[in-house]
């Protein structure tokens, strides 16, 4: 019911047909990597690293998805294991084809960080400062609910919130080979919140395949039990943009 009420407002709020500008290129793109991960924190441990991820593009939308994870076992025994899905619609006004509103639904899965499943579903308002070939500059502030159940050997009670969101997202071209990367997402609530920063180069190594270099900053304010507050993690991969 509550998905419902957030999505059904979200229509209703940002009921507009905007026009993109004409060399912005509309349809499905993406990209797909797989490489290297090397974590600290809760998990100290290297492994292998896999992301997808899909944009489709029209002129009064956009929906935008995520798929990531990290596994590893050894011995018969899971030493790191992580999954998260995100799904966003990004609805853009009229008047301002750089505004839009946004409805976003987000689960997360880290076993070793107690979460047995942590869920967002929310809504806001973003903008896009820069949306050029070599500058992106993007912000989006929004609020919505999170529920998180906690794994059966935590000792912790599962707990729902009322959350602020933050993002910020800023890209750079510094050639026609090599981009920085540079994000940072803040959820924040009654009971937790958790700050997010990923920070990387994408080098162009010939057409659409890339090599990405990233570091993953994670914090969280109130862990469950006796976990750490801060996760970290170095990733190389390689990217095919399509």
């Amino acid at each position: 019911m509550k998905k419902t009420l957030l999505f059904s407002s979200l229509f209703v709020a940002t009921g507009l047909s905007p026009v993109l500008a004409e060399d912005v290129d509309t349809g499905l793109s993406g990209s797909g990597e797989a490489g290297y991960s090397q974590t600290t924190g809760n998990t100290e441990t290297e492994s292998i690293y896999g992301a997808l991820k899909l944009n489709y593009l029209q002129k009064a939308y956009e929906l935008k998805g995520l798929v990531e994870g990290s596994n590893k076992s050894e011995d018969g025994d899971t030493t790191q294991e992580r999954y998260l899905g995100d799904l966003q619609a990004n609805l853009f006004f009229n008047s301002h084809p750089k505004a839009y509103g946004f409805g976003q639904v987000r689960a997360e899965q880290d076993r070793f960080a107690a979460i047995d499943l942590s869920t967002y579903y929310l809504a806001g308002l973003g903008y896009n400062f820069y949306k050029q070939k070599h500058l992106i500059l993007q912000a989006e502030v929004g609020a919505g609910y999170q529920s998180i159940d906690y794994t059966s050997d935590s000792g912790e009670e599962d707990a729902d919130q009322t959350i602020g969101k933050f993002y910020g997202n800023f890209e750079y071209a510094l050639n026609d080979r090599v981009r920085f990367l540079q994000d940072l997402s803040i959820f924040s609530g009654g009971e937790q919140t958790l700050y997010e920063t990923h920070t990387g180069l994408k080098v162009n190594l010939n057409g659409s395949l890339n090599l990405r270099l990233a570091y993953k900053y994670r914090y969280n304010d109130s862990p469950a039990g006796d976990k750490e507050n801060e996760d970290t993690e170095t990733v190389i991969t390689l990217l095919y943009d399509f």
